[in-house]
């Protein structure tokens, strides 16, 4: 769906800078109408058959005025998988928000449900840049997204965890980035992957088979 322009005399306060208050709103506005609408048009045709009027035109705006808010194409690319992580992410801190604190065993089945979902939700854009030949953003997205989880998690759950039981694991952050990269491998070529043993990786990757 296109994205409804905002009235031009907002895109000129804006390049303009008065009033100061109205143009960060409107900026980070039209920042993300540029992100939303190059995500909608990657899952359509693939991103690097992207053109920035493409975008433009599906905001609604100037190619000169897209220019005052991302320098390139590349640039989108790196909002539009920021985008897509940052919604990972909020699924991650509402599960962290309601799960059961000290049910080990039920967090680990929490984690194989959590990656089946994650990845059919963002199966489709994994796989249109995959589709496009664009191997080298879908590397990106991925590490930057386990990096992202790695990070959340080692700041919260595992924190957590020390406080009541210690840490059996060292370099927490390189071990749970480790385990998301091999997970999403693994489920992804092997989709029937009983979930039992997706449990038993990461509890053993992560030294919890005492704890359950």
């Amino acid at each position: 769906m296109p994205h409804k322009a905002l009235p031009r005399d907002w895109e000129e306060r804006a390049m303009t800078g008065k009033p100061e208050a109205s143009t960060s709103t409107i900026g980070d506005a039209r920042r993300l109408q540029i992100v939303q609408a190059a995500r909608e048009i990657c899952l359509e045709k693939g991103f690097s058959k992207i053109t920035i009027s493409d975008i433009a035109e599906r905001v609604g705006m100037t190619r000169s005025l897209f220019y005052h808010y991302f320098q390139d194409k590349d640039q989108v690319a790196d909002a539009v998988l920021d985008d897509v992580i940052s919604e990972v992410i909020a699924r991650l801190e509402e599960w962290n928000e309601h799960r059961e604190a000290g049910n080990i065993s039920k967090a680990l089945d929490d984690v194989v449900r959590l990656t089946r979902s994650l990845i059919a939700d963002e199966g489709p854009f994994s796989q249109r840049l995959i589709e496009d030949g664009n191997a080298a953003l879908y590397l990106r997205f991925i590490d930057r997204a386990a990096d992202r989880i790695s990070e959340y998690l080692c700041g919260s759950t595992v924190r957590e965890f020390e406080e009541k039981h210690g840490m059996p694991i060292r370099n927490e952050h390189e071990t749970f980035y480790t385990l998301i990269v091999g997970l999403i491998s693994l489920i992804r070529l092997h989709p029937d992957i009983d979930d039992d043993i997706v449990r038993q990786v990461a509890a053993q990757t992560l030294h919890l088979d005492e704890y359950l």
